[in-house]
């Protein structure tokens, strides 16, 4: 690709998330270049420009923002910060890629994507499993005539944990807190993934699991504005991740995604499992996990290829800010509803 159309990139924040996700994916994405790092933190700062060949490190993002000449920068340090910066970012006509939660606070969001909407700047935030192939691939199945309509929908979350990062500014002693930070950590990206698939959740119900100790287990029943029922169950404390979204359509059919690589699908007809076997008429789909040059799993390369090709193609991309303020409103809605055990109308506008 030629210089001319190759986008130059800083970053801010160079911990362990960028620099052994983040980085690796943006290098294996021929419409970026990244040319300066910024952290707090001078070694890692430097250590990260150095392995992933930026030409300059900084410790303020304001003296990179003024002294490089950038067309985007990459936001990933501790949420707190994200609005902030993004917003100064965008007061310096600049594209933004920015990790998920894009605030602590629906208030702080909404100041964010309120901000980015005043501008024709490109703004993506990270929520990674939209942009997962094995993902995308059920969408286009869901298009399908034989697909039919969404008559149903459910998913489960299962983490090991609860691993809150002790620099978000959350109690760890904390119950909310912890609770909280799972939702915004981790529950954010199937809220985001929920929506992609069925569209607005127009309110949840939310039973916890009584449990002494750190047992942060949740059943969410969604409503969703197409009038479609649907459900999620979450927990932390499994020995691995496992994530399964399944759609249900009446054509009859139905899809499902198995964490960031396996797809199942079925409809009448096909000619698979005819045989006299028990396994039934399913295709069966498996990308498998080939680390992708460096990259941990399928979606990282993905999402910075969708927001590069928004700048420079002028197109919209997702999930974007207004996706982010959403989820943060769906998450408040979830904390409420766990606690009164009522139906919760997500806030709208």
């Amino acid at each position: 690709m030629a210089e001319a159309t190759r986008l130059r990139i800083g970053a801010v924040g160079c911990g362990g998330m960028p620099s052994t996700v983040l980085f690796p994916a943006v290098m294996l994405v021929d419409e970026l270049r990244l040319v300066a790092t910024c952290d707090i933190n001078a070694d890692r700062a430097s250590a990260a420009a150095d392995k992933y060949r930026a030409e300059r490190h900084y410790t303020d993002h304001r003296e990179m923002f003024e002294k490089e000449d950038l067309d985007g920068v990459m936001i990933a340090a501790p949420p707190f910060v994200h609005a902030d910066v993004g917003i100064e970012a965008l007061e310096h006509g600049l594209h933004i890629f920015t990790e998920k939660p894009p605030a602590l606070t629906a208030e702080h969001a909404k100041k964010f994507r309120d901000a980015a909407a005043q501008t024709d700047r490109k703004v993506l935030m990270g929520t990674v499993q939209r942009h997962c192939p094995v993902n995308a691939m059920a969408r286009e199945i869901m298009a399908r005539e034989e697909f039919g309509q969404p008559i149903a929908y459910h998913a489960h979350y299962f983490a090991p944990g609860p691993g809150m990062r002790m620099d978000w500014g959350m109690d760890r002693q904390s119950d909310a807190d912890m609770f909280r930070f799972f939702l915004l950590d981790h529950i954010i990206h199937h809220l985001d993934l929920a929506r992609s698939f069925m569209g607005e959740i127009a309110a949840v119900t939310v039973t916890r699991t009584q449990a002494e100790g750190e047992q942060y287990a949740a059943a969410i029943n969604f409503r969703f504005a197409s009038g479609v029922a649907g459900s999620q169950t979450i927990a932390v404390r499994s020995p691995l991740f496992d994530n399964r979204t399944m759609i249900l359509g009446d054509g009859p059919a139905w899809v499902e995604t198995h964490n960031w690589t396996k797809l199942k699908y079925a409809v009448p007809g096909l000619p698979v499992g005819q045989g006299g076997y028990a396994d039934g008429p399913i295709v069966h789909w498996d990308g498998g996990i080939s680390y992708q040059d460096g990259v941990i799993r399928p979606g990282y390369r993905e999402e910075f290829t969708a927001w590069a090709r928004a700048i420079l193609d002028d197109t919209e991309c997702g999930a974007n800010l207004e996706d982010g303020y959403r989820e943060m409103l769906i998450i408040d809605a979830i904390v409420e509803s766990s606690q009164t055990g009522a139906e919760v109308v997500v806030a709208t506008e």
